[in-house]
């Protein structure tokens, strides 16, 4: 009866000591998971233009930004408009005054959506992962599941022998 109790007391100071050690596994901490936001999306008219964002920054209608109240200002996400396959990066430098859309972009991301006959399009919004940052396929790879790496013998990853 005792010894379930005694086998928990001694492992429990080894876990709360526990140092993190690097993984590529789910559970690393060098693996971001990206939260994918479904929603509905517009733009900005040009009557903002030369306004001041949330930011600090002046609107501009030919800049590629969006304003969003579920990422933080600065952040860098991906928007794709579904079902097509048209994506933009844009940097989150304004908030938004309503609720029901996802995000607000600016005209310049608009036009590259190809959403401005339509006005108001679906949409899945990613944040960007650091690592991405700067990768000519950034937006598109923001979608994709991180690669998991699997450590199995095979040809190649044994030890040389002596």
């Amino acid at each position: 009866m005792r010894l379930p109790f005694i086998a928990l007391a001694l492992l429990l100071p080894a876990v709360a000591t526990a140092e993190e050690f690097p993984s590529l596994g789910p559970h690393g901490r060098f693996v971001d998971s990206t939260l994918i936001v479904s929603g509905r999306a517009s733009f900005y008219s040009t009557a903002f233009h030369g306004r001041r964002t949330a930011s600090g920054e002046t609107y501009q209608h030919h800049v590629i930004s969006a304003a969003s109240n579920r990422f933080p200002l600065g952040a860098l996400v991906a928007v794709r408009r579904v079902p097509s396959a048209r994506c933009v990066v844009v940097r989150i430098n304004d908030r938004m005054g309503h609720r029901k859309r996802v995000i607000d972009l600016s005209r310049e991301a608009a036009v590259a959506l190809g959403m401005i006959e339509a006005g108001v399009v679906d949409v899945e919004v990613a944040r960007l992962p650091k690592y991405l940052v700067g990768h000519e396929r950034a937006c598109m790879l923001a979608f994709q599941p991180p690669a998991q790496l699997q450590a199995l013998d095979g040809p190649g990853l044994r030890a040389p022998e002596r």
